[in-house]
Order: C-alpha cells, then sequence, then structure tokens
C-alpha cells in the first residue's frame, strides 16, 4: 500500500495544489524505509582490479577504423586507475533494497521543487525526459535515469538517508573479503540474472527481456546474499566517493584494518558502480566499477541510498 501511494503522487494522483504536507513526507520516506536491508558489518578488499573473462566468451571482432574523429585527434578516454589491492573493515549499515524508482523520486520533486530528470539533448525526447513533473508513461517502477550525483545527494538527504560509500555498496554487492563472489549472486555468470547490455554495437541487448532499463525487482535470481536486487545491471549506481587515484587521499577510521573508508577531497570523477543495462560484464567482471562526471545526467545513471 505504501508504495502504492508513492506511485499514485507521482502520477498525479493527489488532489492537492499545494506542496505535500509533512504527513505526505512521512508517508513517503516510511515507504521507503521499510524497503531496506540490514547489511552486516565485515572486511571488504577494495582495489580489485581487473578480472579474467566469463568462461566461454568469445570477444568480438574488434570495429572497422574509421579513423580520428575531427577535433578530438590524440584524445585517449580516461580509464579510472587501479589501486592496489587494499582492505577495510566497514560498519554495519542498512541499504535500499532496490534502485530508487521513478515514482519514489517524483514525490521528492511535488514537495521540494527539485529540477525533474530532463536534458536539452534530442535522443532524451525519445521516452526519457520528464514532462510537467512526470515520468514517461509506464516507467513509473523503473529505476530514475538522468540525475546527477548532487540530484542523487539531494533526494537521498530528503529521504533522511545518504548515498553509500564505495566501500559500503561493495560489500552489499560482492560480500566480506573471505568470501567475496564476482557477482552479487555468486561467481557464476547468469546472463538472466540481470538487466545488461552487450559488448558489440550497439550494445542493447533485449535477451534478458527488456532493452533498456526494467522494473526495479525484475531479476530475483541476481539477489545479493542479503536479499538486495539489481546492485548489477539495470542502472549505473552513484556512490558517495569520488574516485581517487592513491590511498593517501582516502580517509579511514582508526583499527586494523582501518574502518569506513570514505573520500573526503575535491575531484573532478564520482565512483560508480554495478554497470547498466547497456553494460556487459563478460569480457571483464570488475569493469563494473567506473567514475563519471558528477554534473552529468546520463539515461543509464541512477542510484540507491543507504543510512
Amino acid at each position: 500500500m505504501r508504495l502504492a501511494l508513492i506511485g499514485m503522487l507521482a502520477c498525479g494522483g493527489s488532489t492537492q495544489e499545494t506542496t505535500p504536507g509533512p504527513e505526505v513526507h512521512a508517508a513517503a520516506v516510511g515507504a521507503l524505509a521499510s524497503e531496506m536491508v540490514m547489511i552486516q558489518g565485515g572486511v571488504v578488499q577494495m582495489g580489485r582490479g581487473d578480472a579474467q573473462a566469463v568462461p566461454g566468451f568469445v570477444p568480438p571482432p574488434p570495429p572497422v577504423d574509421a579513423g580520428p574523429v575531427p577535433g578530438l585527434e590524440g584524445v585517449v578516454p580516461r580509464r579510472p586507475k587501479e589501486l592496489e589491492p587494499r582492505r577495510f573493515f566497514v560498519d554495519p549499515f542498512e541499504l535500499d533494497r532496490t534502485e530508487v524508482t521513478r515514482a519514489a523520486y517524483g514525490v521528492f520533486l511535488k514537495e521540494t521543487g527539485h529540477p525533474p530528470p530532463r536534458v536539452d539533448e534530442l535522443w532524451a525526447e525519445d521516452g526519457w525526459n520528464w514532462v510537467e513533473g512526470a515520468p514517461p508513461a509506464g516507467t513509473e517502477q523503473h529505476p530514475v535515469v538522468l540525475v546527477s550525483w548532487y540530484d542523487a545527494r539531494a533526494y537521498c538527504l530528503w529521504a533522511g538517508k545518504r548515498l553509500p560509500t564505495e566501500a559500503e555498496w561493495q560489500l552489499a554487492a560482492l560480500g566480506p573479503a573471505e568470501t567475496e563472489t564476482r557477482f552479487p549472486w555468486g561467481n557464476e555468470y547468469k546472463p538472466n540474472a540481470f538487466n545488461h547490455g552487450t559488448v558489440a554495437p550497439p550494445f542493447f541487448d533485449d535477451s534478458d527481456g527488456f532493452h533498456t532499463t526494467a522494473p526495479v525487482g525484475s531479476f530475483p535470481a541476481g539477489a545479493s546474499r542479503d536479499g538486495v536486487l539489481d546492485l548489477f545491471g539495470n542502472a549505473w549506481e552513484w556512490t558517495a566517493d569520488l574516485r581517487v587515484d592513491s590511498w593517501d587521499l582516502v580517509i579511514a577510521d582508526g583499527g586494523d584494518p582501518p574502518r569506513n573508508p570514505r573520500t573526503g577531497t575535491l575531484g573532478l570523477y564520482v565512483a560508480v558502480r554495478g554497470g547498466s543495462y547497456y553494460h556487459d560484464l563478460r569480457p571483464n567482471p570488475a569493469g563494473e566499477r567506473h567514475a563519471f562526471l558528477p554534473e552529468i545526467r546520463r539515461k543509464t545513471s541512477g542510484f540507491r541510498c543507504t543510512r
């Protein structure tokens, strides 16, 4: 019933013309809180590096070289530096069971007046941009995308939560260092356990049932050991941490190993995790770790909150 309330409000079902009052905010936050999972504390190994390709994966032939792109001669795409493995202890925390939905995000927009997910690009007019505060019809239970890091932080703050650190996210997704798995569901690649893409252009892959995003929770076979859903695939997930190139830039509490690593420095890129419907993990399962500019609103980027 609470999730239904969120969907109704996000789709304009409320008869209120003014900003919803505290009782609406409490209902929304209460609904979101009821969908959280407790993650037990543990040691996590950060700096995983590249992992071997999924057994049986055959890479496609390289694309035909069409020559340099005018204006981009000599520009090399940035790949985040992989740090040497290091272990940290993460305290217990609660994490949203699913990625934040467009319905839930709509309640946040109604109450706060925050700008809706929208970018001034032609591709975004094809079923991505929100119109009059509402998401594209029929996508209310899909993960909200077209949100920047700043948008995600604002939503989590409104909900009485925050974005997870990268270490928290990894502990929830892959488990503690002594039992860490390659995927949230285990060590065996399962193409129907998550919403993924393909390594070959055009990178969309509807063999899992969805061409782009899927309603959250559509892949119960991909649940983590704690029952968290969609940690791999569907949408890249913003974390609280900037992507750093040195452990010297990471803050941690005392202890052996140090506790609760986090970044406290300024930087250009934010760590994102999990891949998306437009991403193929078969060549490199550890490639679900990447970095995006915090102000960019991508059709592949979403988030979940913790506390």
